[in-house]
């Protein structure tokens, strides 16, 4: 089965229909209901087709359609119509030349080398589009209406496709679902521990090793195909607090490596050893000294300010796992 991305359609045999072709693809893609052909048959034309202003913008952008049956394209045929385009009486911006021919890499290194040098007299850019773009503009969903209206025997086959798309998208969004309700509930059983050595040791990697949707490039790319771009910001800054929390949880065991020696020392008898000098006695190095004593209180409220803060990321990313389940499920 063609798929829209590759399909060669039928290219149109009159010059007439493949301006029509894009003529209407482009006033889409400008967002230009203004975009026109310029001039009739027989008028001296500037080498331009087609204008129009995208988004509003105030230049314009230029197209020379070429429609041949067989290749015909050249360095001297693309110069020639790029020198009349130079002399067009409003600012151009963009030269699109737009042909029914196929890919072709030494017409794409003609314009190339053509903008090189454009460059350096700042003049306009010259694009080519070649007929595998436009049937891949043309099997967009957007525009399956421009489809059915110059292929309508090729409607059916493009929209068979999307439904085989839609219907992985919708599986990998279910899958992305469940890692995420995964997260979840280890980001629930988080809150209900508060044994720092608890974190520390159990919460260093889990997270990251639950992300075979997100990790995988074909899934991760048909979702941002398939989710408007706020849901996929929403997922990545998830993401990101599970790393937060994951490089917390590391420094809670770093710090317990450093306060496991204070906690385990023996308590001297008559209570802290005082000394008047900042290196005790050889013999006193086994006990709780004042230093130790401030050493540990220390790394204690530290530990307890990381954890509360630890505590508030935990519930903002379950919050926000939630609220991504939510979205992801279909209604």
């Amino acid at each position: 089965m063609p798929i829209p991305s590759t399909s060669d359609l039928p290219k149109p045999k009159s010059w007439h229909e493949f301006e029509d072709i894009v003529w209407e693809l482009y006033t889409r893609q400008w967002q230009d209901p203004h975009a026109q052909r310029y001039g009739r048959s027989g008028q001296a034309q500037n080498g331009i087709d087609i204008y129009g202003q995208q988004n509003s913008s105030s230049n314009y952008i230029a197209i020379q359609c070429k429609c041949y049956a067989e290749k015909k394209l050249n360095l001297q045929k693309i110069a020639t119509e790029v020198t009349k385009a130079d002399s067009f009486s409003s600012l151009i911006s963009e030269y699109l030349i737009v042909t029914t021919e196929s890919r072709d890499t030494k017409i794409q290194d003609i314009i190339r080398i053509l903008n090189d040098e454009r460059k350096l007299e700042n003049k306009f850019r010259v694009h080519i589009v070649f007929w595998e773009d436009l049937c891949s503009y043309l099997a967009h969903p957007d525009n399956y209406d421009l489809l059915k209206k110059y292929y309508s025997e090729w409607e059916q086959i493009f929209a068979n496709h999307q439904g085989i798309e839609e219907q992985k998208a919708t599986s990998t969004r279910y899958l992305l679902s469940l890692d995420i309700q995964q997260d979840c509930k280890w980001l629930q059983e988080l809150l209900d521990h508060n044994e720092q050595s608890y974190l520390a040791q159990k919460w260093q990697s889990c997270f990251r090793e639950n992300r075979g949707i997100w990790q995988n490039i074909p899934s991760r790319t048909l979702l941002t195909q398939s989710i408007n771009g706020e849901l996929i910001q929403y997922i990545q800054g998830f993401y990101k607090n599970l790393d937060s929390i994951e490089e917390k949880c590391r420094d809670f065991l770093t710090l317990k490596l450093k306060v496991q020696p204070l906690e385990e020392k023996p308590k001297y008898e008559s209570g802290i050893l005082i000394f008047g000098t900042m290196h005790p006695p050889a013999w006193a190095e086994k006990y709780v000294t004042e230093q130790d004593v401030i050493a540990l209180l220390n790394s204690k409220k530290l530990n307890a300010m990381k954890l509360k803060n630890l505590k508030k990321t935990i519930q903002t990313a379950l919050d926000s796992g939630n609220q991504i389940i939510d979205r992801l499920s279909p209604h």
